[in-house]
């Protein structure tokens, strides 16, 4: 892959990606599988066709569609690559175009237009003054926590107090469930467990299976969504067919929580007493990571009130957008209208507007102060950085958090990530902290 900077002008950069034609045959099957695969169709169903990922999108949604949407696919999956490549930083989405549409065979080139990070100088870099609530471990928290432990260490037994089905109520269900006359294999068990009223399913799956007796079994329909969305993002119904038998109820047992059971939780743990220590040591450090990132936040947001100069209209512009367009994709993955996610917030479109405003202006600032924070350290990313970087936003997850970002050629974006959580660590280590009592 070659990058070229065609111009910076206004705020904005225009780089310029070349893939080689091995790149870019590769890259066409990959994102026409990609497509392929969100418009429900599987490996088998490819495999069957006989032609290749690009052909049989081409048979799925029209030639002129498949080309465009082979293309989009690319130049959003190498932009970050591009970036990487470039060590730049940008904010919100590139805006991508291409003269030619991707060919086996050919090169391909694309442009995209990107908004760089602008960097900022601050008025001084002393140290802050931050009060920052500070918490005690309650014994109301480590009773919850042994409370938690002890039922997820319950046991299930046959409840035979009724034998009608009430909503809360644990069941066994066999069940054999069909789409389009296909069997749905998630679906079909002749032993799941399931909880009514727990959301687990569709309001009108509960509804049919509320009020069955022990032993009968019914047939009948309800609808889910689509796992998959579709090219626009918009998740549609499916209408499912299934036949259920109630095998059980069941009820759940917990176990005493006495010094034989603290001794089953874990090795090394002799008494209930050993256990709620070590349950309080957990909760406190808990408590103190939240006491570091409240710090870093307000560390931040102090030496952003530093910036020299005014951000431009067009910084908050794109971010803006960008985050107009994350709340649609989490709105439309959780099912959700706007109308009905402002109604459950008892808000009105000005006044979320006005908070995405605020939380992108304070979000923008925070980050160009830490920028110019860590170039006065004269910080740099070593390993341990990059990898509390990936702790922080994958907790017990963070190498696959860094696969994963090495996978999508995010490298850079996250190391310059954690450069501003390093700067942040830095500023909360030299700021005069004052911490508020207890807190509740």
């Amino acid at each position: 892959m070659k990058v070229e900077k065609v111009r910076e002008k206004d705020g904005k950069l225009e780089l310029l990606v070349e893939l080689s034609p091995a790149e870019t045959a590769e890259e066409m099957q990959r994102a026409a599988g990609n497509e392929i695969a969100k418009r429900g169709a599987g490996q088998d169903d490819l495999k069957a066709s006989g032609v290749t990922p690009s052909e049989f999108l081409a048979n799925l949604v029209g030639a002129s569609e498949a080309s465009f949407l082979i293309d989009e696919g690319i130049m959003r999956r190498r932009a970050p690559f591009a970036l990487t490549a470039e060590r730049v930083d940008t904010i919100g989405a590139p805006v991508y175009r291409c003269s030619e549409h991707a060919q086996i065979g050919k090169p391909f080139k694309y442009q995209f237009v990107c908004v760089p990070v602008p960097e900022y100088e601050l008025e001084s870099y002393d140290p802050v003054s931050i009060s920052v609530p500070s918490y005690e471990v309650k014994t109301e928290e480590i009773d919850a926590e042994i409370d938690r432990m002890v039922q997820f260490a319950a046991t299930g037994m046959t409840d035979t107090s009724h034998d009608e089905v009430m909503k809360g109520d644990k069941v066994e269900l066999a069940m054999q469930t069909t789409m389009d006359g296909a069997p749905v294999k998630t679906l079909c068990t002749d032993g799941r467990e399931y909880t009514t009223g727990a959301f687990a399913m569709p309001d009108d799956f509960d509804e049919a299976i509320i009020g069955m007796k022990v032993g009968e079994t019914k047939t009948f329909g309800f609808e889910g969504p689509d796992i998959v969305p579709d090219a626009d993002g918009n998740v549609k119904m499916d209408s499912y067919e299934t036949t259920v038998t109630v095998k059980r109820i069941i009820r759940s047992v917990a176990p005493e929580p006495d010094d034989a059971w603290a001794r089953s939780t874990k090795p090394g743990i002799e008494s209930l007493e050993q256990l709620r220590a070590e349950v309080e040591e957990k909760i406190r450090s808990q408590h103190e990571d939240d006491f570091q990132r409240s710090a870093q936040m307000l560390a931040g947001n102090e030496l952003a009130k530093r910036i020299v100069g005014d951000i431009p209209d067009l910084i908050y512009g794109v971010a803006m957008k960008e985050a107009r367009e994350n709340l649609n994709w989490k709105l439309q993955s959780e099912n959700q209208t706007l109308d009905e996610f402002l109604a459950a917030q008892g808000m009105t479109q000005e006044e979320l507007s006005n908070a995405l405003m605020l939380q992108v202006r304070t979000q923008l600032n925070r980050q160009f102060a830490m920028n110019a924070y860590a170039k006065h350290k004269g910080l740099v990313v070593e390993e341990d950085d990059l990898s509390a970087f990936f702790e922080s936003i994958a907790p017990g997850n963070a190498n696959i958090a860094h696969a994963d970002f090495n996978r999508d050629g995010r490298i850079y974006a996250a190391r310059c990530a954690a450069l501003r959580l390093k700067a942040a660590k830095r500023a909360v280590e030299e700021a005069d902290i004052t911490r508020i009592g207890a807190a509740s």
